[in-house]
């Protein structure tokens, strides 16, 4: 069988350190007189294994992919088209702090309300949805404004990128549908990327649901947990040019 080719930076890669070796023997034996006779080897082999380490180190950061996601803002779309069910739809900014590409393969929701762990729902990506098609069926989901199924999808190296994904509970239809009453909702997102063996938590969020909020869903209106601590400028940049927060000043 025969061995497989060498990558095209692996000459290059050897000659530099190789040239890590060679200047650090030379410092050493500059600075050997000054330390005791034959001391000079062994601090040259120090400084070049540090300077190998830190080459090293940087050529892992330049091939890093480094995914994060922010998020903290909850939507609840009109339920008419629905059957009343009720569905998240989160708008996420994921981005990428490494250079090198990578691949966001899923993401998931939990939520628990109050405090009760026990009684915790996990909800799965169902759909991706076009915001600006949502706004224009007046904050209703159909087909025309959502993408089905939610798949993986690449993130480039220092590059982020703004989603709208539509979460539901998973494992439908045998979980019993989500539904809402008064009470701190805390929200905890999961993502699983190529830079990562098992999923990461990425961020955790509450938000309060009142009574009010879910006469006005029940009524067929739009609702919005908005985080305004949070600071999601690629999502918000993309929403702003279609007005969805609510009270938002229309644009000319």
């Amino acid at each position: 069988m025969p061995m497989p080719a060498l990558p095209a930076s692996a000459p290059r890669l050897t000659l530099i350190v190789a040239a890590i070796l060679l200047v650090s023997l030379a410092l050493a034996a500059v600075l050997g007189p000054a330390l005791a006779q034959l001391a000079w080897l062994p601090l040259g082999l120090a400084i070049a294994a540090l300077g190998i380490a830190l080459l090293a180190l940087v050529r892992l950061r330049l091939l890093e992919f480094a995914p994060e996601v922010l998020a903290g803002d909850v939507i609840l779309p009109r339920a008419s088209r629905l059957a009343g069910d009720v569905k998240l739809l989160l708008p996420l900014q994921f981005s990428n702090a490494g250079n090198a590409d990578g691949i966001i393969e899923w993401v998931a929701l939990r939520l628990t309300v109050d405090g009760h762990a026990d009684r915790s729902v996990l909800l799965s990506p169902v759909a991706e949805v076009d915001m600006q098609r949502f706004i224009q069926a007046k904050r209703k989901l159909d087909t025309e404004n959502t993408i089905e199924p939610f798949t993986a999808f690449a993130l480039e190296g220092r590059r982020s990128l703004a989603k709208f994904v539509l979460f539901d509970v998973a494992e439908r239809p045998r979980a019993q549908p989500l539904q809402l009453r008064p009470g701190r909702y805390a929200f905890e997102l999961f993502v699983k990327s190529s830079a990562t063996r098992q999923p990461k938590l990425e961020r955790r969020f509450e938000h309060a649901v009142e009574q009010k909020q879910i006469e006005e869903f029940r009524s067929d209106s739009t609702v919005y947990l908005i985080n305004y601590q949070m600071n999601l400028p690629a999502a918000r940049r993309e929403l702003a040019s279609v007005e969805w927060l609510p009270g938002a000043p229309r644009r000319a």
